[in-house]
């Protein structure tokens, strides 16, 4: 197959664009670890998604560029797409799925807040009432316990 300076020109291109991407899945994969705080073992099991992931994506714009035909401006385009992106991009993208998990942990307690609060309301409507009549009910057992100790006849012999 012949390659003209066109096609290895778009192929550098689309390598660059995947780079980008890279970039990308690894800013989701370190917010992912910020946000949950993940612990040694599951971070490696992270990197090695991720990695995985990476493998996956280079492939698939290798394919899309030159047919997986491997040749070094594949490789400088995804290094450069990485560098620019983390240059251009990164800070900004980080703050942006840092603001929507965030937005998404508010938006669900608020809605959790609102399913519970009719629940809070029909429990205690029963259980305010249980409680008053279950006072009422104990505080005769409860005077004569207390006021029938004080005299000597009602005490248990030892």
């Amino acid at each position: 197959m012949v390659i003209t300076i066109q096609n290895q020109v778009y192929a550098f291109l689309v390598t660059v664009y995947g780079g980008f991407v890279l970039g990308f899945i690894y800013d989701i994969f370190k917010v992912t670890r910020r946000v949950f705080r993940l612990k040694k073992t599951f971070s490696n099991i992270a990197d090695i998604i991720f990695w995985l992931f990476g493998t996956i994506t280079m492939l698939y714009f290798m394919y899309i560029s030159n047919y997986v035909e491997i040749r070094f401006y594949s490789f400088l385009g995804f290094a450069i797409g990485v560098i620019l992106y983390y240059v251009l991009l990164s800070y900004f993208i980080t703050q942006a799925l840092i603001g929507i998990y965030e937005f998404t942990i508010k938006f669900l307690k608020k809605m959790a807040e609102i399913i519970i609060y009719p629940v809070k309301i029909v429990v205690n409507f029963f259980i305010v009432p249980y409680r008053f009549t279950r006072k009422i009910l104990t505080l005769p057992g409860a005077f004569l316990k207390n006021n029938l100790t004080h005299f000597k006849i009602f005490k248990r012999k030892k």
